[in-house]
């Protein structure tokens, strides 16, 4: 039986956890556990990226690295807009 020794497993599985984390930033409330499940696929696939075939793997590093910029803008929309409401005086009657 010959073996097929073109797989990797970790590049695909770095892409499968990094496709989910990404799908995950994409849902308002809970992007913090898509860029947290977006760090574990950046890992995975970046240990992968040493490995042949390369492709899942690249593909799963730039899902995680785009799924984190999400969650970075969106984070930084939200506290401005926090930061907006406060200096404007919105929130202090829920004090």
């Amino acid at each position: 039986m010959a073996e097929n020794t073109n797989k990797n497993g970790l590049g695909v599985a770095g892409f499968v956890v990094s496709l989910v984390g990404f799908l995950l930033c994409l849902i308002p409330l809970i992007r913090i556990v898509g860029a947290i499940i977006c760090g574990i696929g950046f890992i995975l696939a970046l240990i992968a990226v040493f490995k042949k075939p390369r492709t899942m793997a690249i593909i799963g590093l730039l899902l995680a690295i785009a799924g984190c910029v999400i969650y970075y803008i969106k984070y930084s929309q939200a506290m401005h807009a926090i930061n907006e409401a406060v200096q404007s005086g919105i929130l202090n009657g829920l004090e």
